[in-house]
C-alpha cells in the first residue's frame, strides 16, 4: 500500500484520504510523520508511549487504515521511510528553514526525553559503574558523540572507565579483560554497529554487567542488555540527533560524580593539575588589542603551563 516515490507526509495523506481521525488518532499520525526513524522499528506499545495514548490506539489507527494491524503498517512505513532516508530536505519544511526545524526537534525529543525517561533504570546503570572494577564504553561513528563526554567526563573524576571506539584488535584487546565486576557501556541506536552488539554479547558472556543506552528497548543492542535506556534520536532531514543522547551522558556522569564527591572533587584538581602541566589550556583572559601579555591566572606560576 506504498506509493513509489512518495514522501512519508504525501503517503499517510492518501492513506487518511475520507478517514476520520480523532484527537489520539491525529498524535500517531504526528508521530509517524515526524519520527520516522523511530517507528520504523519501534512496537506499537512505543508507539503509543511517545504519542501519549495507549497501544491499543495504534493498532486501530493502522486497521482504520485498512491494515490488519501495526506490523503490516509499520512494514509500509519502514519501506516508504528507507526510500527517502537521504534526501536532503524535510518534507513541509521551507528551504532555509532546516535551521529551525533541526533546534524544534531536538527541544521536542528532549521533552518526550524528559517524560518518558526511566530514572529507576538510570540511577541502576549509574550503581553498576560505581561499583565496577573498570568500565568499557563502546560505541563508533556518530553514536560516540554522547559516550566520548561520558567516558572522559568519568575519567576525569577517578574513575576506571575507558572509551573504544577503534574498532577490530583494540576493541578484541578491551573485551579481553572483563570479568565479573566489571561493567560495559553501549552506545547503540539505529543502524546498529555490528561490532558494538558482539561487544555486549562478549561482556555477558564474561560476567560484566552490561548496560546499553539506544532508542528503543527492541534493538539488536537492547537484547539480552541487564539495564537499558531509551533515549530519542529523531533529527530532520532523516538524520540521527545524539543531542537527547549527550543529555543523557552529562546526567549520568552528574549522578555519577555526586555519589563520592570528596574522591571526584580531588581527582578533578589533580586531571586539571596535569592539563596544565602539560599546557593544554589557552589562556582565556580578554585582548584589548594593546599587546598586552596575558596575565597568570591567580595561584599559577610560569612554570606550571609549561613556561607559557
Amino acid at each position: 500500500m506504498t506509493d513509489e516515490g512518495a514522501t512519508i507526509t504525501e503517503w499517510l495523506d492518501r492513506l487518511v484520504a475520507g478517514v476520520h481521525l480523532g484527537p489520539k488518532a491525529t498524535r500517531v499520525r504526528q508521530i509517524l510523520t515526524t519520527q520516522p526513524t523511530y517507528c520504523s522499528y519501534a512496537t506499537a506499545a512505543e508507539v503509543a508511549d511517545r504519542a501519549e495514548v495507549n497501544g491499543a490506539t495504534v493498532v486501530r489507527f493502522a486497521q482504520n487504515l485498512g491494515y490488519p494491524g501495526w506490523p503490516q503498517l509499520q512494514e509500509d512505513l519502514r519501506r516508504v521511510y528507507l526510500a527517502h532516508r537521504y534526501d536532503a530536505r524535510q518534507p513541509g519544511v521551507p528551504d532555509g528553514d532546516l535551521i529551525a526545524a533541526s533546534l524544534t526537534r531536538d527541544v521536542a525529543n528532549l521533552q518526550a526525553l524528559q517524560r518518558s525517561f526511566d530514572f529507576p533504570a538510570a540511577h541502576t546503570i549509574v550503581g553498576a559503574i560505581r561499583d565496577a572494577h573498570r568500565t568499557v564504553v563502546v560505541a563508533s561513528g556518530t553514536h560516540a558523540v554522547a559516550a566520548v563526554a561520558f567516558a572522559g567526563l568519568a575519567a576525569s573524576r577517578g574513575y576506571p572507565v575507558t572509551h573504544e571506539d577503534r574498532g577490530g584488535p583494540h576493541l578484541a584487546n578491551a573485551l579481553a579483560g572483563l570479568r565479573a565486576g566489571d561493567c560495559l557501556v553501549a552506545w547503540s541506536f539505529w543502524q546498529h554497529y555490528r561490532q558494538t552488539v558482539a561487544a555486549l554479547r562478549v561482556a555477558r558472556e564474561a560476567g560484566a554487567t552490561t548496560c546499553v543506552i539506544t532508542d528503543t528497548r527492541h534493538s539488536p543492542a537492547a537484547r539480552g542488555a541487564d539495564h537499558i535506556l531509551v533515549v530519542p534520536t529523531e533529527g530532520v532531514s532523516n538524520l540521527q540527533s545524539m543531542t537527547a543522547a549527550t543529555s543523557v551522558a552529562y546526567a549520568l556522569f552528574a549522578e555519577l560524580a555526586a555519589t563520592d564527591p570528596k574522591t571526584s572533587r580531588t581527582a578533578a584538581h589533580r586531571v586539571d593539575a596535569v592539563w596544565r602541566e602539560l599546557d593544554l589550556f589557552t589562556e582565556d583572559t580578554p585582548d584589548h588589542g594593546g599587546g598586552r601579555a596575558p596575565q597568570q591566572p591567580k595561584g599559577s606560576d610560569k612554570g606550571s603551563h609549561g613556561g607559557s
